[in-house]
């Protein structure tokens, strides 16, 4: 965050509550590599529908409002976690995710109301595919995965951690902290 404390960094997600109990297990086992891996903390698990960055605190107020008048046109939806993975890929990994199972066109459909209100407060619409997952760790800078690490991940590819519903959209503030991001709720609208 900067030093401006008019500004704010945002994003819209939708939290993933209840999954850490299920992926405490694949937290543990990323957490032995500390050197190579920065691991999510279970609680804050989320899919990001839109990251919005530094944003001024006017346009924040004016995201808020349009928040509260949101209607989301879809229920709360149940989602399995399964298989491990990375972006771009094991050989040069960049995120290591949990995969979702899930209702994608229903998610698809709203990550674009979401892109759409941002829109109209001057928000350019993300260029990148949405692909809805959970981020389970941050890959340092230039690390390989050790084959210990890139094994689990292959042989647990299809595993079933546990089932969820996601069940509200947050617009969240994210301070960034040498321990670990603090995110804030500012807005919350339930699905359904």
């Amino acid at each position: 965050m900067t030093s401006d404390m008019s500004r704010m960094r945002l994003f819209f997600a939708l939290p993933a509550d209840g999954a850490d109990g299920p992926l405490r297990p694949v937290h543990e086992r990323l957490a032995a590599f500390p050197r190579l891996l920065k691991p999510v903390t279970p609680g804050l698990y989320h899919i990001t529908l839109k990251f919005l960055g530094e944003t001024d605190a006017e346009v924040c107020r004016r995201l808020r409002e349009a928040v509260r008048k949101l209607d989301p046109g879809i229920a709360a939806q149940p989602y399995a976690m399964k298989g491990l993975g990375a972006f771009p890929g094991l050989r040069r990994p960049r995120v290591i995710w949990c995969g979702l199972d899930l209702d994608a066109g229903a998610l698809a459909r709203l990550q674009r109301s979401i892109e759409e209100l941002c829109a109209v407060h001057g928000f350019k619409n993300e260029s990148r595919q949405f692909t809805p997952h959970l981020t389970l760790a941050r890959v340092r800078t230039d690390a390989r995965l050790p084959e210990e690490l890139t094994r689990f991940m292959t042989e647990n590819g299809a595993t079933v951690y546990g089932e969820s519903r996601f069940e509200r959209i947050v617009l969240f503030k994210s301070e960034l902290r040498r321990e670990g991001p603090v995110y804030t709720a500012l807005e919350e609208i339930r699905l359904g």
